[in-house]
């Protein structure tokens, strides 16, 4: 959701010629009126339900896109579920589809939730399939996209995720706490079982037990009423260790560098990722990360980041305190973030990016007048 704010909002700025109207979630258009960032009435509108879940919201996507007669369709993320007949460039965010593996999967817990998500993956690829070129924001997805969808590979762009432009604006360097202070680890992330974060008490136990005189506080984003905390406080408390969680509910995007600068280290349990923003805002507030030791986090983090084993909670609260106790990897993390940060395309750079992947495929197939094929008439799937 912050990419698509970020960019939306970076759009209205541009004083280009691409002329756009926005078609957006509620959550997007809150996001965006708190950012003060709204478009005008004429330029936009709001589906309340996904048309992932709703026929109807379907129906509406596509009587839209008939009333206002766009030249081109941009999913930022998709898929779009409604049957777009014009130029359609996809955005692909869904680490399932693309390159979820066996520790993904672990997080799976019974055979109908399987067959289930299994279904899922199958009816998204179609979905995906049906555009007509695709974006990502990693080298792993685009790695996903031609291997298992078969989609060639050059009509696939990857431009990198980045934080927030808020998070540039706030730059800092947490401070490291003394062996004696509270180490405030931050767990910003909803509810997802791929997130792992019922690990989190487990983590607590292991570093209660590793350093016992350390006061230490998990700091989570769920909502209160969220069965995914009630789960992770419940494990805590049967540990022991539920004064080391702490909730402080949702944060709005505006609000999240205040948030990274009440803590001093980014906890990302995760077992599949596209691009999380978590990892450049941890890098632009000075934050070292502990992530898990895939790809998808060593493919942005690289140097910056402190990795344990997936699902290894032992592991996990070892290398938190390995760090903990290594000033000299702490700054090193640190300053490898900043250098890797300045390498990302800002949000001025991403809408360029993103333009020129819409121009592209524009000028392509329409002033060109060559017929194209849709892929979803291509050959069968590989998944």
């Amino acid at each position: 959701m912050q990419a698509a704010v970020a960019f939306i909002g970076t759009a209205l700025t541009k004083g280009d010629h691409i002329k756009w109207y926005f078609v957006m979630s509620p959550n997007v258009a809150a996001e965006l009126q708190g950012a003060g960032r709204m478009p005008q009435s004429q330029q936009m509108s709001v589906i309340k339900e996904s048309p992932a879940r709703s026929n109807r919201s379907r129906k509406t996507l596509q009587a839209l896109v008939k009333a206002v007669k766009p030249d081109l369709v941009f999913t930022f993320f998709g898929p779009a579920y409604a049957d777009i007949e014009i130029l359609h460039l996809c955005g692909v965010a869904d680490g399932w589809v693309t390159h979820g593996d066996q520790w993904a999967w672990r997080t799976v817990r019974s055979p109908v939730e399987a067959t289930k998500l299994l279904g899922t993956i199958l009816y998204k690829a179609l979905m995906f399939r049906r555009a007509d070129a695709w974006v990502t924001e990693s080298v792993t997805a685009k790695t996903g996209l031609v291997r298992r969808l078969r989609i060639p590979e050059e009509n696939i762009t990857v431009v990198p995720n980045n934080c927030a432009d808020q998070y540039i604006r706030s730059e800092a360097i947490a401070e490291r706490p003394s062996l004696y202070g509270t180490l405030n680890i931050l767990c910003l992330s909803a509810y997802y079982k791929h997130k792992n974060l019922e690990i989190i008490p487990a983590v607590a136990k292991e570093l209660q037990i590793r350093c016992p005189g350390r006061q230490v506080k998990f700091v989570l984003t769920l909502p209160a009423e969220s069965s995914g905390l009630k789960k992770i406080l419940s494990q805590a408390a049967a540990l022991g260790v539920d004064d080391r969680i702490v909730n402080v509910g949702p944060v709005p995007v505006s609000r999240g560098p205040e948030l990274y600068q009440t803590c001093h280290m980014l906890f990302l349990p995760s077992v599949l990722e596209t691009f999380s923003a978590n990892y450049p805002e941890a890098m632009a507030m000075g934050l070292p990360i502990v992530t898990t030791n895939l790809r998808f986090a060593r493919d942005v983090c690289g140097a910056a980041g402190a990795y344990f084993e997936p699902m290894n909670a032992r592991d996990a609260a070892h290398t938190i305190g390995r760090l903990c106790e290594d000033e000299g990897l702490w700054k090193s993390l640190v300053a490898e973030g900043k250098r890797i940060l300045r390498l990302l395309p800002n949000q001025e750079m991403k809408y360029e990016l993103y333009r020129n992947c819409i121009e592209d495929l524009y000028y392509r197939f329409n002033n060109q007048g060559k017929p194209f094929r849709r892929n979803d008439q291509a050959e069968p799937l590989n998944h």
